[in-house]
């Protein structure tokens, strides 16, 4: 659980191009932390976990059990749909050419 966590902290900063050292300045911490954060090397308290999903526009939610398959599923097809619609549409198309 606390690795894939790390993992998700990691993959967001990536999405916003953002390096460790990058994100560090934004926190007001050490990239040396950062990496330890990210490799579940620290006990990290939740006051930084907080701060440091709100820089990198996450929502850090408790979530039963029994509603993680659900959850999961939505987050995807949300994922999925947003990849979708940001994909970068062709300079030209053979549809519609009268040559």
């Amino acid at each position: 659980m606390a690795s894939e966590l790390f993992e998700d902290i990691k993959r967001a900063r990536a999405e916003k191009r953002l390096s460790q050292r990058d994100l560090g300045r934004l926190l007001g911490m050490p990239q040396s932390h950062i990496s330890k954060i990210e490799s579940g090397a620290v006990d990290i308290k939740l006051s930084s976990l907080i701060q440091i999903c709100r820089v990198l526009d996450l929502e850090l939610k408790l979530v039963p059990r029994k509603s993680v398959p659900a959850v999961e599923a939505i987050i995807k097809a949300s994922s999925s749909r947003l990849t979708e619609q940001e994909a970068p549409r062709p300079a030209y198309s053979l549809e519609g050419d009268d040559e």
